[in-house]
């Protein structure tokens, strides 16, 4: 591939990264949450299947749209057929075609068959052929580019993934928090000591709710409840497979130099990259100039 094509794929496999890993640990109650009254979303339809809300006029303004309907729209973005022929590509039998899924782990199967279609369209794309317009098969758009065509669903992957990851994020703000948890986060050291003297419970509670409760306070740079909940057990390091920075990474940018010592005589993972960066704790505090952790970090690995 020259230049244009590879920035072309290059563009859209980090749209879909970012994307991707933004819906890690995308639970059915969250995929189907309706975050404001007359959603679109997708609905059962009697026989197993399920199908976008739509209009054959489409109202103004656009209701807002549930999770469920944004992901099925990329989906459908994605694996249209369209996405093959309108750029002289030829659909393969394992593209196959579009679904609406009803779950979030049928979603992510599907999401996941839809990119890799669109993948294999892209990769096979003609670059020599780019600047050719697409013709009758287009329709409307006959006079219209193949590049402008798939620049077009390169928009629509990265901006209907932004808007995925805001319903995410209003998800997740929406949730009520345990009181023990709310201190944590707010950097209240006094008051979730006192929770915890009340009831120690509340300790497990947050471990089984929120195990990542010791990065989120580390992002926070509340480096005196990250101390606290070392003390307490909670984990040090992301579960397999969890995005997102490290608590090690965000002590060692930070300069927090007793913070990374604590956190790497607890087990902190110190060759753990980050997904944003693809880089280390010890790149991290080199980034941001704090010598004195970047050589700790360093004797180590000596």
């Amino acid at each position: 591939m020259t230049h244009l094509k590879s920035d072309l794929v290059g563009l859209s496999d980090y749209a879909w990264s970012r994307l991707r890993t933004r819906l890690t640990g995308l639970t059915d109650e969250e995929y189907l949450w309706d975050p404001a009254p007359d959603c679109w979303s997708v609905r059962a339809v009697g026989d197993g299947t399920f199908a976008m809300d739509s209009a054959a006029l489409p109202p103004e303004p656009a209701p807002f749209t549930t999770a469920a309907w944004r992901i099925s729209h990329v989906i459908d973005v994605l694996q249209a057929e369209r996405t093959a022929t309108w750029v002289d590509v030829a659909p393969t039998p394992e593209d196959g075609e579009p679904t609406v899924p009803g779950t979030a782990a049928d979603a992510l199967r599907a999401l996941d068959r839809a990119h890799a279609a669109w993948r294999r369209r892209l990769t096979a794309v003609d670059e020599d052929g780019l600047g050719t317009t697409m013709g009758p098969i287009a329709g409307p758009y006959a006079a219209h580019t193949r590049l402008s065509f798939i620049l077009h669903i390169l928009d629509e992957l990265i901006h209907h993934g932004a808007e995925i990851a805001v319903v995410r994020d209003l998800y997740r703000a929406s949730r009520p928090r345990e009181p023990f948890v709310a201190a944590c986060l707010g950097g209240d050291v006094a008051v979730a000591e006192a929770l915890r003297a009340a009831d120690p419970g509340v300790v497990d509670v947050a471990r089984s709710g929120q195990p990542d409760l010791l990065r989120l306070a580390a992002a926070r740079q509340r480096w005196d409840v990250v101390r606290l909940l070392v003390e307490l057990g909670f984990p040090v390091d992301l579960a397999a497979g969890e995005p997102g920075a490290s608590a090690l990474h965000y002590a060692a940018g930070a300069g927090e130099f007793e913070v990374v010592r604590l956190l790497v005589e607890r087990g902190a993972d110190r060759g753990v990259a980050d997904p944003t960066f693809s880089d280390t704790p010890r790149g991290w505090a080199a980034h941001f100039g704090h010598d004195k952790v970047a050589a700790y970090l360093d004797a180590l690995q000596a």
